[in-house]
């Protein structure tokens, strides 16, 4: 490896142009080197706005001409296992954006053949990178509420546009870099796995399990579809193996410029933790009382969007001592959605696999 790393960007969609490769060209830690994107007239945008050096079209050509240190895997959901896989087998470090996958057995396999290959492999988790995340998260880890019993969630966000297929509706809201989604990126189950549980409920199961460390064991769900091809309107009942019982509410249908409301509770048999997740909060309660909460000025960046593909570059030079979205967490929300997904369909309370 030289001695910054070489980083491409595989995807040249709205996130990518917004958050991703923006952060990684002002980052004095790597060199941004290629855009991989099999739409030419996408990527050459991005190439000329960002001064990218190389363009290819897959990842096979970029391998081929080029060193690749690390890359960010940001194409449609259902493309994400593919080529992370192919990035992995050749040695390359990956960050792959949220849903990891869209299969779970995919998820596996890829955080196993990362482990075989010795590859850094971290999820696109935004909100993992918070300071309350990571207080959460030291919280859980020290036992300070004591045993999880319960676990509620609350993920209410404005994304109905994307899954209609008419993402051009949020423009005025988001004001995109270069390009807003594709009309198919959300809207299309075959590309993106689902709506609102895909989309969203990763996010919020994503740091639910990543941060009591417990994979779930079985999952009792309903869906709305309402007149979209995806689901816009989720309730979810769940299971883990520390006997913890949990419940996810999510819904993609708040109004233009509404502000999303993303809560978490853990209950315990010593106290419990509020978790605001959009804004940034925590607050931290056992059986000694009010012990401490992240509020006001240590809350910090309520949504770091430039932190996680900085965070494959600090994994590689060993900045970053710890993986704060790990792939195995993450598969396991992918596991979770799966199983989500079947007991919609069914009717049926759905037992996770084992993979």
């Amino acid at each position: 490896m030289s001695e910054k790393p070489r980083i491409a960007v595989v995807g040249t969609g709205w996130w990518s142009t917004e958050f991703h490769i923006p952060s990684l060209k002002k980052y004095e830690d790597c060199e941004l080197v290629a855009l991989v994107d099999p739409n030419v007239e996408k990527r050459r945008k991005a190439e000329e706005m960002f001064e990218i050096p190389a363009g290819f079209a897959t990842v096979t050509e970029a391998l081929g001409e080029i060193q690749i240190d690390g890359a960010i895997v940001a194409t449609p959901s259902a493309l994400h296992h593919p080529v992370a896989k192919e990035l992995i087998e050749n040695g390359v470090h990956v960050m792959v954006e949220k849903p990891f996958t869209t299969i779970a057995a995919d998820a596996h396999e890829l955080v196993k053949l990362a482990e075989q290959k010795s590859i850094h492999l971290t999820v696109g988790y935004t909100f993992q990178h918070t300071n309350a995340a990571k207080a959460l998260k030291r919280a859980l880890d020290n036992d300070e509420i004591g045993e999880i019993l319960l676990v509620n969630g609350l993920f209410a966000s404005m994304a109905e546009a994307y899954y209609r297929g008419v993402p051009e509706l949020y423009k005025g809201i988001f004001k995109w870099a270069i390009t807003g989604p594709d009309p198919l990126t959300f809207s299309d189950p075959k590309l993106a796995g689902g709506g609102q549980g895909q989309t969203q409920v990763s996010h919020a199961i994503g740091m639910i399990l990543y941060a009591i460390n417990q994979r779930a064991t079985q999952v009792a769900a309903f869906m709305e579809n309402r007149d979209l091809n995806v689901d816009l309107i989720d309730a979810m009942a769940f299971t883990c193996e520390g006997n913890t019982i949990g419940n996810m509410g999510s819904t993609g249908n708040l109004r233009d410029g509404d502000k999303h409301q993303q809560e978490f509770r853990y209950y315990g048999t010593k106290g419990y933790i509020l978790h605001d997740m959009r804004d940034g909060q925590l607050l931290v309660r056992n059986d000694n009382g009010h012990q401490y909460e992240i509020a006001g000025k240590d809350v910090g960046d309520t949504y770091p969007a430039l932190e996680p593909s900085r965070h494959l570059v600090d994994l590689i030079t060993g900045k970053a001592k710890t993986n704060l979205a790990p792939g195995l967490q993450a598969a396991w929300a992918v596991e979770f959605l799966e199983a989500a997904y079947e007991s919609a369909a069914t009717s049926s309370i759905v037992k996770v696999k084992n993979q």
